[in-house]
């Protein structure tokens, strides 16, 4: 098939690339979207549909997961699929003083924001999670979080932007770039040559790959997550709970399980994260990640020792050297856009994805995106093109 030149290529089929395409579609630009593989095999359909607000580790960040979380609520309509939108909750489990005083300090914040926030003592907890077991714990924080199936959120996001006119176009893996003078003139795939007048990278882990296969840098990382599905049991976990600490252990650099669990409406049980980290991206599970995973599952829900796993998979967890996500314009470059590692993805990429489609399209600074600059890495914190 061939495909005309567009006014912008976006590449990759995750919640950025595909919220990005449907926003400048939305906006009337011509959009052509490639994904190497079929959309959200990345780090996107590996997730729990979690949609946070309590790891916002700033005020600032809290006020654009709020405003995400905020629009997400009411998409149902707009896209035509059900999200299943769910309100189970947040029980973050606490086990030191330090973490206490910390997360009494983030509830001071969601409270004054009008979030729900409560600290739980571990007799309160266990009413909150009957099946839970609170030997070695302090508490937790029980906090307002939605949850959602990731799955559907990317099919709807999909759908509305061909309904706008966009090309999506899978398994069509980019094998290089041709420029000049810092600018993209075309990308090359196995499928053929695209022309666009701005390129946008959106792929997660393999951003940092990419810009270096266009002669730029971003020093995009990543570790190694694992997670697995169980067979669907009796409602048995009311909330989604998880581990304090879960950014600093993902971003880690040893093999260890930060338990996160929730049960889903069907009754199957996602339960994350293995993590360790590795020189390149793998998406193949490990001879210890599973096994981990369960004997934290054990630990905490001693009730589900018994519960068989059906499905298990992973996928490269991908973030920046200050955690913060990358949008804007590649240093050195006329027309290359990096919308990628973005932090509390799900209640942020609505947000971050209208917005970037807006400094594509009128070429124009948006203040609130000014840390995020993918110049923010480069020497003397060049911030790329002038606008």
């Amino acid at each position: 098939m061939r495909v005309p030149s567009s006014d912008v290529i976006v590449i990759g089929g995750g919640f950025s690339g595909l919220l990005l395409t449907y926003y400048l579609s939305l906006a009337g630009s011509r959009v052509v979207l490639l994904e190497a593989g079929s959309l959200g095999c990345g780090s996107s359909g590996a997730c729990a549909g979690r949609v946070q607000l309590i790891e916002s580790e700033t005020e600032e960040y809290l006020d654009l997961a709020l405003s995400g979380f905020n629009r997400l609520a009411a998409t149902r309509e707009e896209l035509e699929i059900d999200l299943e939108w769910e309100l189970p909750g947040h029980i973050t489990l606490l086990s030191t003083i330090e973490q206490w005083n910390a997360y009494q300090e983030r509830v001071n914040c969601l409270q004054r924001k009008g979030i729900v926030a409560e600290m739980l003592d571990c007799g309160t907890l266990q009413k909150y999670e009957p099946a839970l077991s609170v030997r070695g714990l302090l508490g937790a924080v029980c906090s307002q979080e939605a949850h959602l199936n990731p799955f559907n959120f990317l099919i709807g996001y999909a759908n509305a932007a061909r309904r706008l006119g966009a090309t999506i176009l899978t398994q069509t893996p980019v094998t290089g770039f041709q420029v000049e003078n810092g600018t993209i003139l075309a990308i090359l795939s196995k499928r053929e040559k695209f022309v666009a007048d701005t390129v946008v990278l959106a792929c997660g882990a393999w951003t940092g790959i990419l810009a270096e296969w266009a002669g730029g840098e971003l020093p995009m990382r990543f570790t190694h997550a694992e997670a697995l599905v169980t067979e669907p049991i009796p409602r048995i976990i009311h909330h989604h709970v998880g581990m304090a600490g879960f950014y600093e252990t993902v971003h880690g650099n040893k093999p260890t399980v930060t338990l996160g669990v929730g049960q889903h409406p069907n009754g199957t049980l996602v339960v994350s994260n293995a993590i360790q980290q590795l020189s390149e991206i793998d998406q193949a599970s490990t001879a210890w990640g599973m096994p981990a995973l369960s004997r934290a599952l054990k630990k905490y829900f001693p009730a589900l020792s018994q519960v068989r796993v059906m499905r298990a998979w992973a996928a490269p967890s991908p973030f920046l050297p200050d955690y913060l996500p990358a949008v804007g314009w590649l240093p050195g470059f006329e027309n290359l856009f990096i919308l990628a590692g973005l932090h509390l993805a799900i209640p942020t990429v609505p947000i971050l994805a209208e917005w970037s489609a807006k400094m594509i399209l009128e070429r124009q600074e948006i203040p609130a995106l000014s840390s995020f600059s993918p110049g923010r890495f480069t020497s003397g914190g060049n911030h790329g093109k002038d606008l």
